[in-house]
Formats: C-alpha cells, sequence, structure tokens
C-alpha cells in the first residue's frame, strides 16, 4: 500500500498538484480513490497526511545518519545477501 500512495504522489506532484509545500486538495482525492481501488481500504486525507509527516522524520533521521562523518553504506553486500 505504501508503494501504491508513493506511486500516486510522485504523479501528482508531476502533475503539479503540490504547490508551497503543500498537496492539493485534487491530489488527496486521487490518492484516496487509487488506494480504495486496489486495497479496498477507505482513508482520509488526513490519514495520507499523517504518513507523510511520519516519512519526512524517517527522512530526517536517514539523511542524519547518512551525514555523519565515517559512514559507509555497503550496497553491493546489502543487494547480494539481503534482496
Amino acid at each position: 500500500m505504501k508503494h501504491v500512495l508513493a506511486e500516486v504522489l510522485r504523479g501528482q506532484r508531476n502533475f503539479d498538484n503540490k504547490s508551497d509545500g503543500a498537496w492539493k486538495r485534487v491530489a488527496y482525492n486521487t490518492v484516496i480513490a487509487k488506494l480504495y481501488a486496489n486495497f479496498e481500504v477507505q482513508v482520509t486525507w488526513e490519514n495520507i497526511k499523517n504518513r507523510i509527516k511520519i516519512w519526512r522524520s524517517w527522512y530526517g533521521i536517514v539523511s542524519d545518519i547518512l551525514s555523519q562523518s565515517g559512514f559507509d553504506w555497503r550496497w553491493h553486500q546489502i543487494h547480494d545477501c539481503c534482496w
């Protein structure tokens, strides 16, 4: 479900349905319709807004970790052993 949410929001951003850092109502309505069509889950625009807030906090945490001196991310080892 989170992948569909991210994909729809990315598409809405490409349609300029995000302005001044906030999503337009049409973007929320599109996400609500898509999630219901794919998963028969009823969500509100507040649910979507809260999920975006959570993603922002996670992004901040990961960005802080990656910016630390000496931090090394070994993508080739992760993909080889875990995926």
